[in-house]
Formats: structure tokens, C-alpha cells, sequence
């Protein structure tokens, strides 16, 4: 309630409601509380441990990639309790993401329709940042995308190039080939393109994991699959020895949009919006 009440409304008004930069001044907050944050270890946290992917999580409930994208703020998020975090979406190549205003906020509809576009300092810049700053307390996911200006048919190497750099940070890796916000991304999903890209990242995975075993990788779908296209990405994903599914990424949809709201964001030429 007081959050509901009094934090956000403030957020909202000293920020113009602009829920972008909204997102940015909360995020460059706990950037700066980090610096406090391993005084405090878990003191937020409610155990409830369980073992998944091979990993031990302090508990269930974690942060999804999106939130902090370039891993500004990781000791904050495990002393606020977390039981793991995921960054990113990152990309091999940094890049800003699509023209602003990109991100809008539905209250009446308890919904958030973005179209980012995988803006992010890049893969090097958060290998960096993660071997100078350290990992957070709790399991660490990395979300890999394909940068906008690599074509199609270089996307396997993209993703290659971003699973060898942050490789030593990773406690599990997720493929995202689901994004509606980068053109052409979701043709990713289709059988070729997906068994192409996942039997070279199982292979790259396998090498540099040497005699230990190998870093976790999941695949994060689309919910806008139909059933026959969900049933065949998943025989994909077991022919090539995926660990896991994230279920699911953003929807075109706009299903349950309180009539009121649906025309504030439209739907963006070049990059579908998702809720």
C-alpha cells in the first residue's frame, strides 16, 4: 500500500511520468546502495531454498532479465531478496535500442507495453563489469540477444561471440530468439534457424567447459507461438540438450487492454510494442 500510494506516485511526478526515466533513476538509486548492500547480505530474504539446473536458489522468486539490463545494481537486488537475477538482454555490439518514447505505462490495465529494442552497453562492457565488480550473492542468468544491425544469417556467431565473453560470469545462459522489438529476431524460432543456432551454442558450451560441466542454457519463447510452432521449437530444444524453457517473452497481444488505454502507445512501425 504504501508503495502503491505514496513511492510510486512520486516517482511518477518527479520523473514527468515518464516511466523510462522512472526506470533509469531507480536503477541509478540502487546502483549506489550497492555499495552498501554486502553490509546487509540476504537480511530481506526469505529462505526457501531449491535446486534447479544443477544451481542451489536461495529461493524462487527472482529478477527477469530487462530490469537491469547491464548489471548496474546486482548486490542490491540479492539484499532485497531475490533469489537469483537475470541481465540483459545484452548483445554482442552495444547499442542504444529503438527511438524513445518506448516504454509506456498502462495503470488502469496493470500493464506495461515497451518496445525497447535490446538497448545495452554490450557483452564486453558487462564481462567487464562483472570481473571488476564481482558476482551478486545469488545464481546469475545472462539473457543473449542478436544485435540489430548483425543480418540473419550472422546471427549464430553474434550469439557466439556474447556466450564466450561472459562465459566465466554465467550460472545459466538464456537464448532469447523471442523478442518482438528487434526486427526478424522471432524468425529464430523456426526449426532450421533455431536447430543452427542452438547445436553451435551447445557445442561452444561443451568446449568451454572443458572437463567441468557445462553452463546451463535455456531458450525463452514467444507466448504468441501456436501450438504446432511451441511443440516443434521444444523438439528442437531437446534434440540439442537445452536445460530449460523460459516461458514466456513479451505479446503482441493486446488482449485485456482496458479500452480506455489502447491507443496510448499504437503499435510503432518498425518494432511491434508487446505488453
Amino acid at each position: 500500500m504504501l508503495f502503491d500510494k505514496i513511492v510510486r506516485p512520486t516517482l511518477y511526478r518527479l520523473s514527468y511520468h515518464d516511466p523510462e526515466l522512472v526506470h533509469e533513476r531507480t536503477i541509478a538509486v540502487l546502483a549506489r546502495l550497492s555499495k552498501l548492500a554486502p553490509a546487509l547480505g540476504g537480511a530481506l530474504r526469505v529462505d526457501d531454498p531449491v535446486t534447479v539446473l544443477g544451481l542451489r536458489f536461495p529461493n524462487r522468486v527472482g529478477l527477469a532479465a530487462g530490469m537491469d539490463k547491464n548489471g548496474r545494481a546486482l548486490p542490491a537486488w540479492a539484499a532485497l531478496g531475490f533469489g537469483f537475477v537475470e541481465v540483459g538482454t545484452v548483445t554482442r555490439l552495444a547499442q542504444p535500442g529503438n527511438p524513445k518514447p518506448r516504454l509506456f505505462s498502462l495503470p488502469a490495465s496493470d500493464a506495461v507495453i515497451n518496445r525497447m529494442g535490446f538497448n545495452n552497453d554490450g557483452a564486453e562492457a558487462l564481462a567487464a563489469k562483472l570481473a571488476r565488480d564481482g558476482k551478486p550473492g545469488v545464481p546469475l542468468g545472462i539473457s543473449i540477444g542478436k544485435s540489430k544491425v548483425t543480418p540473419l544469417e550472422e546471427a549464430v556467431e553474434d550469439y557466439r561471440f556474447s556466450l564466450r565473453a561472459l562465459h566465466p560470469y554465467a550460472d545459466y545462459f538464456a537464448i532469447n530468439v523471442s523478442s518482438p522489438n528487434t526486427p526478424g529476431l522471432r524468425q529464430l524460432q523456426d526449426r532450421a534457424a533455431l536447430a543452427e543456432l542452438l547445436g553451435e551454442l551447445r557445442s561452444t558450451s561443451l568446449e568451454l567447459a572443458g572437463d567441468g560441466a557445462p553452463t546451463p542454457v535455456l531458450v525463452k519463447v514467444a507466448p504468441d507461438l501456436t501450438d504446432d510452432a511451441l511443440a516443434e521449437l521444444l523438439e528442437v530444444a531437446l534434440e540439442h540438450g537445452v536445460a530449460g524453457i523460459i516461458a514466456t517473452n513479451t505479446t503482441l497481444s493486446r488482449e485485456g487492454i482496458v479500452p480506455a488505454e489502447s491507443g496510448l502507445a499504437g503499435q510503432g512501425e518498425d518494432c511491434p510494442a508487446g505488453r
